[in-house]
């Protein structure tokens, strides 16, 4: 009986553990070679609501909102080690843009995220990575806790899609 309970939370693991990794399209192999890679990310939905909505609702979310990014790039950073550098390089080739279709009141994330050529034209994406946030906070620090796991998460996903690249 152990046993089996032990094979079913392993099996249960493994799947939550491909659903955050999200499906990846196209490829990343453009990336090879690169330091710099420029970041953009859009918060479409937060709390339900849009993230201008949002902002007057949470007055501090537009001062605060540049801390939500640091965290989310510097988990990114952190995941993919010597491969490259994610962060404001607007000369870059290539920008990841993150579309955080939403953050939950407990800060869990779904993302897409996409990799850009200079024209801003889609080469690859990583479609519905899905995280989660912290578990107790006021509004602000489970976003923030929810963006660290989210900028892992993310490296991690990219990480594995440049393995599989070839890089």
């Amino acid at each position: 009986m152990k046993r089996i309970l032990f094979l079913l939370s392993f099996a249960l693991m493994s799947v939550l553990n491909m659903a955050a990794q999200g499906r990846v399209q196209g490829s990343f192999a453009p990336l090879k070679g690169e330091r710099y890679v420029n970041f953009d990310i859009v918060f479409r939905n937060i709390h339900g609501m849009s993230e201008a909505d949002f902002s007057a609702y949470e007055t501090d979310w537009q001062k605060d909102k540049p801390e939500v990014v640091g965290i989310f790039t510097n988990g990114v950073n952190r995941k993919l080690g010597n491969s490259f550098s994610v962060g404001y390089f607007p000369d870059a080739p290539y920008t990841l843009k993150v579309m955080v279709n939403s953050v939950s009141t407990k800060g869990d994330y779904l993302c897409d995220v996409l990799l850009l050529d200079a024209q801003q034209h889609e080469i690859a994406r990583i479609d519905a990575l899905k995280t989660r946030g912290g578990m107790w906070g006021t509004k602000l620090n489970l976003i923030k806790q929810g963006a660290e796991s989210a900028g892992k998460a993310c490296g991690k996903a990219l990480k594995a899609a440049l393995k599989k690249a070839g890089k």
